[in-house]
């Protein structure tokens, strides 16, 4: 009787196991087919994932110019920030308003759960210009509507 019921389970587990590789044979036939429908609809419609406008966390022009010179230079110290931006004393009492300021806003954003500022403390390269910086903010354009901020900071000037 032993012999008969592990026949039976070793039989029904071939089958289930042919059957199994069968089932994937064709999944993968219909995901090869319908792959590249799936990559054309996503270019047609623009598929992204939602982005935010940092003006929300701009207090002022001070603000504004900041977000402005990282999303310019991708990331950057913050006494390399205070000089681009022409405040006075960078070196000393401009890189400190420019830290503060960042991280209000970053702490802003994140606490909406937006990740659009980061500090790297770490001597970095930066994936995208290959700039290396030390102590270094930088701004993640994956989750920062780049236009809608721009179009603002000219609407504002004017």
């Amino acid at each position: 009787m032993g012999l008969r019921i592990s026949h039976v389970c070793s039989r029904w587990f071939e089958m289930s196991r042919k059957t199994i590789e069968e089932r994937l044979e064709a999944l993968e036939r219909d995901w090869n087919w319908a792959k590249p429908i799936i990559v054309e609809l996503a270019k047609q419609y623009d598929l992204q994932k939602p982005r935010v406008n940092p003006m929300k966390y701009c207090k002022d022009e001070v603000d504004r110019k900041i977000i402005s010179y990282l999303i310019d230079n991708l990331g950057a110290g913050t006494t390399e920030i205070a000089r681009g931006i022409g405040l006075p004393n960078p070196a000393e009492v401009g890189r400190h308003l420019v830290g503060k300021r960042l991280l209000r806003i970053h702490k802003q954003s994140s606490d909406e759960g937006w990740n659009i500022l980061n500090f790297d403390p770490a001597m970095r390269e930066h994936p995208i210009s290959k700039e290396k910086k030390l102590r270094a903010w930088w701004i993640n354009l994956e989750d920062v509507n780049v236009e809608e901020f721009k179009k603002e900071s000219k609407s504002d000037k004017h």
